[in-house]
């Protein structure tokens, strides 16, 4: 007649519709999914356009395009769970508006530097900060909302960082067509990503979560 030694863990509680309300009327919620929404709408153009600029419009050639590509996809590889820990030692606000700072930058570099440095400095500072602000976006909303709520809250701002995602590559492509170039485009990029560093800078603290 032996037992496991402490008590079993109740079933998690569903949350109350009245805390889900409070999830879409949460200021500090909407400020960050509209960080959330210019990272969509930024970096899915550079990423978009990356290969396309290299081989029709900087005339690098596919396979050195594809070794541009690789590059950026080795240096990713770290950069979710790095920034995460900077994040957590110099608070979210800084971590995002350094990260939107990298990506501005490589943004502008690959658009109004048509040249090897250009291509593989922007692909370099890219690599580094690629896919790390969803992860300190996702930590934000843990801090914003807790544990309780964070599914639900950071399914919402997902939804609004896509929106960024679905508009912003037609946008880009018109831009194009009508200039003959696509550096506007990257520079539409590089516009986002400091609204987005300005955005992160103005993240209001953490209070007790909703």
């Amino acid at each position: 007649n032996l037992q496991p030694f402490g008590k079993p863990s109740p079933p998690p509680a569903f949350s109350s519709s009245s805390a889900i309300k409070n999830i879409y009327t949460s200021r500090a919620l909407w400020h960050l999914a509209a960080v959330f929404f210019t990272f969509g709408f930024s970096y899915i153009i550079y990423m978009q356009y990356f290969s396309a600029y290299l081989i029709n419009e900087a005339k690098v050639g596919a396979e050195k395009a594809g070794d541009y590509l690789m590059l950026l996809g080795i240096l990713s590889i770290f950069c979710g769970p790095f920034w995460g820990m900077v994040s957590d030692r110099i608070g979210r606000n800084y971590g995002l508006a350094l990260v939107f700072l990298t990506q501005g930058t490589s943004y502008l570099l690959f658009g109004l530097v048509p040249s090897p440095f250009g291509y593989l400095a922007s692909t370099i500072l890219f690599g580094l900060t690629a896919w790390s602000v969803p992860s300190i976006v996702a930590a934000a909303v843990g801090d914003t909302v807790g544990p309780r709520l964070a599914p639900a809250a950071l399914g919402f701002i997902i939804f609004i960082f896509s929106t960024g995602q679905a508009l912003a590559p037609p946008i880009a492509g018109k831009i194009a067509d009508l200039s003959g170039s696509f550096s506007p485009a990257f520079i539409l990029s590089a516009v986002f990503a400091l609204a987005g560093m300005i955005a992160a800078l103005r993240l209001p603290q953490p209070q007790k979560p909703l």
